[in-house]
């Protein structure tokens, strides 16, 4: 009888994202290891609708750091990505539009769909690839963030991960150059930088993999910024070194 040893692979990212990502990696056939490289800290303001004709999101933690959705809730709202537009949904918000791509599909998206004469709403994180307000701003339009929540580094990896570090070939997933430049900082913590030339990177994008080409390591990159694509792209890497 032959044991079939599945691949680890770390997810870096964090919640609610984390928990797509592991059934995305389960569905692969692949181990997931969550180790998120940062921890959220909310802090949204009460926020009303008055004046507010579109609410944006880039980001699923957005979503779930807001405190009064009822208020909100008839604000029709446009989302990056399936994961954001469906933690809108789940929130409580009853008209939602879904972009595929990043921060400037999103830009391209509502421009087609709200009236110039409207005050779009941004509620992203402290850090953010992109501006989506300035992009919009170009656009004609009167558009504003507002910072709901900011991410400060994880107090360290976690055991799974720290483990996974020594299995050559275990593969890392990587939402953003943030996050890669954390992961980097956080392997270099635990004493174990010589791991990081053993390990296989999947990026969501070029911007994401940045970080990792610049300390000259192996980063395949997803053809499109969606989850869908990493995941493509994750099985492409799996299937090279067998599972």
């Amino acid at each position: 009888m032959t044991l079939t040893v599945r691949r680890p692979v770390i997810i870096t990212r964090t919640q609610p994202g984390t928990r797509r990502s592991i059934e995305g990696v389960k569905a692969l056939g692949a181990l997931p290891i969550a180790s998120p490289v940062a921890q959220v800290v909310r802090h949204a303001p009460a926020l009303g609708a008055d004046g507010v004709d579109a609410i944006a999101f880039t980001s699923a933690n957005a979503v779930t750091s807001l405190r009064n959705v009822e208020a909100l809730a008839h604000v029709p709202v446009f989302a990056v990505g399936a994961g954001t537009a469906l933690a809108a949904r789940e929130a409580g918000f009853l008209q939602v539009s879904e972009s595929a791509g990043d921060a400037e599909a999103l830009a391209r998206h509502i421009a087609a769909r709200v009236s110039k004469a409207g005050r779009i709403v941004h509620l992203a994180g402290e850090e953010r690839a992109g501006d989506l307000a300035g992009m919009l701003d170009v656009l004609g339009f009167r558009a504003q963030t507002i910072v709901v929540y900011r991410t400060r580094l994880a107090r360290g990896l976690t055991r799974g991960a720290r483990e996974a570090l020594a299995v050559p070939g275990t593969l890392v997933l990587i939402h953003s150059a943030r996050g890669a430049e954390r992961f980097l900082q956080l392997v270099r913590s635990e004493g174990e930088a010589d791991r990081l030339t053993t390990l296989g990177f999947v990026c969501l994008s070029e911007r994401a993999a940045v970080p990792l080409h610049a300390e000259g390591l192996d980063a395949r990159v997803a053809p499109e910024p969606t989850e869908e694509s990493l995941l493509a792209t994750l099985e492409i890497a799996l299937a090279g070194q067998g599972r």
